[in-house]
Protein backbone atom coordinates (compact mmCIF):
# COMPACT_ATOMS: atom_id res chain seq x y z
CA UNK A 1 0.00 0.00 0.00
CA UNK A 2 2.76 2.35 0.72
CA UNK A 3 4.54 1.72 -2.71
CA UNK A 4 1.16 2.50 -4.36
CA UNK A 5 0.85 5.58 -2.65
CA UNK A 6 4.88 6.56 -3.26
CA UNK A 7 4.22 5.60 -6.75
CA UNK A 8 1.40 7.75 -7.03
CA UNK A 9 3.02 10.53 -5.50
CA UNK A 10 6.13 10.75 -7.76
CA UNK A 11 3.79 10.27 -10.97
CA UNK A 12 1.71 13.15 -9.77
CA UNK A 13 5.15 15.28 -9.20
CA UNK A 14 6.04 14.54 -12.73
CA UNK A 15 2.82 15.20 -14.13
CA UNK A 16 2.58 18.72 -12.67
CA UNK A 17 6.67 19.33 -13.29
CA UNK A 18 7.49 21.35 -16.89
CA UNK A 19 10.68 19.87 -16.86
CA UNK A 20 9.71 16.10 -16.49
CA UNK A 21 11.92 14.97 -18.77
CA UNK A 22 15.20 15.83 -16.36
CA UNK A 23 14.02 13.97 -13.25
CA UNK A 24 16.24 11.56 -12.40
CA UNK A 25 13.22 8.85 -11.76
CA UNK A 26 15.17 5.94 -9.85
CA UNK A 27 16.29 8.69 -7.44
CA UNK A 28 13.18 10.16 -6.57
CA UNK A 29 11.89 6.99 -6.37
CA UNK A 30 14.11 5.65 -4.21
CA UNK A 31 13.92 8.70 -1.65
CA UNK A 32 10.34 8.90 -1.94
CA UNK A 33 10.05 5.32 -1.04
CA UNK A 34 12.36 5.43 1.62
CA UNK A 35 10.51 8.31 2.83
CA UNK A 36 7.43 6.16 2.97
CA UNK A 37 8.87 3.39 4.30
CA UNK A 38 10.88 5.08 7.44
CA UNK A 39 13.67 2.39 6.41
CA UNK A 40 15.81 4.63 8.38
CA UNK A 41 13.71 4.34 11.52
CA UNK A 42 14.54 0.37 11.64
CA UNK A 43 17.71 -1.29 10.95
CA UNK A 44 18.00 -4.04 8.73
CA UNK A 45 20.46 -6.90 8.04
CA UNK A 46 23.09 -6.37 5.58
CA UNK A 47 23.48 -9.14 2.92
CA UNK A 48 26.72 -10.36 4.55
CA UNK A 49 25.22 -10.94 7.50
CA UNK A 50 22.15 -12.82 5.95
CA UNK A 51 24.67 -14.44 3.96
CA UNK A 52 26.92 -16.23 6.86
CA UNK A 53 24.03 -17.94 8.18
CA UNK A 54 23.62 -15.67 11.13
CA UNK A 55 20.33 -16.31 12.87
CA UNK A 56 20.30 -12.85 13.89
CA UNK A 57 21.02 -11.24 10.90
CA UNK A 58 18.87 -13.55 9.31
CA UNK A 59 15.87 -11.92 11.92
CA UNK A 60 16.65 -8.97 10.98
CA UNK A 61 16.43 -8.74 7.21
CA UNK A 62 12.69 -9.41 8.40
CA UNK A 63 12.78 -6.04 9.38
CA UNK A 64 12.81 -5.99 12.63
CA UNK A 65 15.44 -4.39 14.77
CA UNK A 66 18.27 -6.38 16.86
CA UNK A 67 15.98 -6.20 20.05
CA UNK A 68 12.81 -7.58 18.28
CA UNK A 69 14.91 -10.17 16.87
CA UNK A 70 16.53 -11.70 19.86
CA UNK A 71 12.94 -11.06 21.32
CA UNK A 72 11.31 -12.70 19.17
CA UNK A 73 13.42 -15.70 18.67
CA UNK A 74 13.39 -15.86 22.45
CA UNK A 75 10.02 -16.19 22.78
CA UNK A 76 10.06 -19.05 20.20
CA UNK A 77 12.76 -20.65 22.08
CA UNK A 78 10.63 -20.04 25.21
CA UNK A 79 7.36 -21.78 23.75
CA UNK A 80 9.95 -24.80 22.55
CA UNK A 81 10.82 -25.02 25.95
CA UNK A 82 7.32 -25.26 27.45
CA UNK A 83 6.93 -28.49 25.06
CA UNK A 84 10.15 -30.17 25.31
CA UNK A 85 12.01 -32.39 27.84
CA UNK A 86 14.86 -31.11 29.15
CA UNK A 87 17.58 -33.15 27.31
CA UNK A 88 15.46 -31.86 23.76
CA UNK A 89 15.59 -28.55 25.09
CA UNK A 90 18.96 -28.53 26.07
CA UNK A 91 19.97 -30.08 22.68
CA UNK A 92 17.91 -27.45 20.69
CA UNK A 93 19.26 -24.19 22.80
CA UNK A 94 22.77 -25.39 22.37
CA UNK A 95 22.36 -25.21 18.26
CA UNK A 96 21.84 -21.53 18.83
CA UNK A 97 24.36 -19.29 19.55
CA UNK A 98 22.61 -16.92 21.99
CA UNK A 99 20.33 -18.69 22.92
CA UNK A 100 20.67 -17.44 26.47
CA UNK A 101 20.39 -13.82 25.44
CA UNK A 102 17.36 -14.22 23.53
CA UNK A 103 15.74 -16.12 26.53
CA UNK A 104 16.53 -13.01 28.51
CA UNK A 105 15.51 -10.42 25.76
CA UNK A 106 11.43 -11.88 25.94
CA UNK A 107 9.39 -9.37 27.57
CA UNK A 108 7.84 -10.09 31.03
CA UNK A 109 4.10 -11.09 30.65
CA UNK A 110 1.36 -10.68 33.12
CA UNK A 111 -0.42 -13.88 33.34
CA UNK A 112 -4.07 -12.01 33.99
CA UNK A 113 -3.67 -10.16 30.29
CA UNK A 114 -3.56 -10.87 27.38
CA UNK A 115 -4.13 -13.97 25.22
CA UNK A 116 -2.55 -16.12 27.20
CA UNK A 117 -3.98 -14.48 30.42
CA UNK A 118 -7.60 -15.47 28.81
CA UNK A 119 -6.30 -18.72 27.74
CA UNK A 120 -5.16 -19.81 31.27
CA UNK A 121 -8.41 -19.80 32.65
CA UNK A 122 -9.90 -21.43 29.79
CA UNK A 123 -8.90 -24.89 31.15
CA UNK A 124 -7.46 -27.72 28.90
CA UNK A 125 -8.61 -26.54 25.84
CA UNK A 126 -6.88 -23.07 26.68
CA UNK A 127 -3.42 -24.65 28.03
CA UNK A 128 -2.57 -26.62 24.86
CA UNK A 129 -3.08 -22.96 23.16
CA UNK A 130 -1.22 -20.89 25.69
CA UNK A 131 1.87 -21.51 24.50
CA UNK A 132 1.40 -19.55 21.42
CA UNK A 133 -0.57 -16.86 23.13
CA UNK A 134 2.65 -16.16 25.02
CA UNK A 135 4.53 -15.94 21.99
CA UNK A 136 1.84 -13.12 20.18
CA UNK A 137 1.99 -11.25 24.03
CA UNK A 138 5.59 -11.22 23.59
CA UNK A 139 5.74 -10.22 20.05
CA UNK A 140 2.64 -7.68 20.55
CA UNK A 141 5.17 -5.83 23.42
CA UNK A 142 8.25 -6.09 20.85
CA UNK A 143 6.39 -4.30 18.03
CA UNK A 144 6.40 -7.49 16.16
CA UNK A 145 3.46 -8.50 13.47
CA UNK A 146 1.67 -11.79 14.57
CA UNK A 147 2.12 -12.14 10.70
CA UNK A 148 6.03 -12.86 11.28
CA UNK A 149 5.66 -15.91 13.10
CA UNK A 150 6.03 -18.02 10.16
CA UNK A 151 8.25 -16.07 8.34
CA UNK A 152 10.83 -16.62 11.77
CA UNK A 153 10.10 -19.42 12.35
CA UNK A 154 11.38 -20.29 8.59
CA UNK A 155 14.44 -18.48 9.48
CA UNK A 156 15.15 -20.47 11.95
CA UNK A 157 14.57 -24.14 10.53
CA UNK A 158 17.28 -22.79 7.78
CA UNK A 159 19.09 -21.59 10.22
CA UNK A 160 19.27 -24.94 11.83
CA UNK A 161 19.10 -27.19 8.93
CA UNK A 162 21.84 -25.30 7.71
CA UNK A 163 24.34 -25.62 11.00
CA UNK A 164 22.81 -28.40 12.80
CA UNK A 165 20.93 -30.93 10.82
CA UNK A 166 17.37 -32.46 10.57
CA UNK A 167 16.97 -33.93 14.20
CA UNK A 168 17.54 -30.35 15.52
CA UNK A 169 15.20 -28.80 12.96
CA UNK A 170 12.96 -31.71 14.06
CA UNK A 171 12.87 -30.46 17.67
CA UNK A 172 12.10 -26.79 16.70
CA UNK A 173 8.80 -28.03 14.85
CA UNK A 174 7.57 -30.47 17.40
CA UNK A 175 8.24 -27.26 20.12
CA UNK A 176 6.61 -24.94 18.21
CA UNK A 177 3.91 -27.55 16.83
CA UNK A 178 0.82 -25.53 18.44
CA UNK A 179 2.11 -22.52 16.84
CA UNK A 180 1.99 -23.50 13.46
Amino acid sequence: MKRIAALSLLFSAMALSSSANAVDLGSLASDTLKQMSGSATQPTATSAQVQSGDLLGNLMALGLNQNQAEGGMGALLKMAQGSLSGGEFSSLSSAIPGAEQMLAAVPALDSNSGMSGLLSKAGGLGSSLQGSAMVYDAFEKLGISRELAAPMVDVAKNYLQTTAGDDTVGLLMKGLGSLL
